[in-house]
């Protein structure tokens, strides 16, 4: 590997360092508090209901 190479993967891997706490930083302050609560019954029946027929569609 040449002196050059070693100075750009050094380099990408201090890009990609700081990237990834950003990213870490960004998810701790804004996401982590976030939940979604999920009702199985709810969701059952969402999926297992008859598909709407459009309106003006005869029979």
């Amino acid at each position: 590997m040449k002196p050059l190479d070693k100075n750009l993967v050094r380099k990408l891997a201090v890009v990609l360092v700081i990237k990834l706490a950003v990213l870490m930083a960004l998810w701790w302050v804004l996401v982590r508090e976030q939940r979604v609560t999920v009702d199985g019954d709810g969701v059952a029946a969402k999926f297992l209901q008859s598909t709407p027929k459009p309106k003006g569609a005869t029979q």
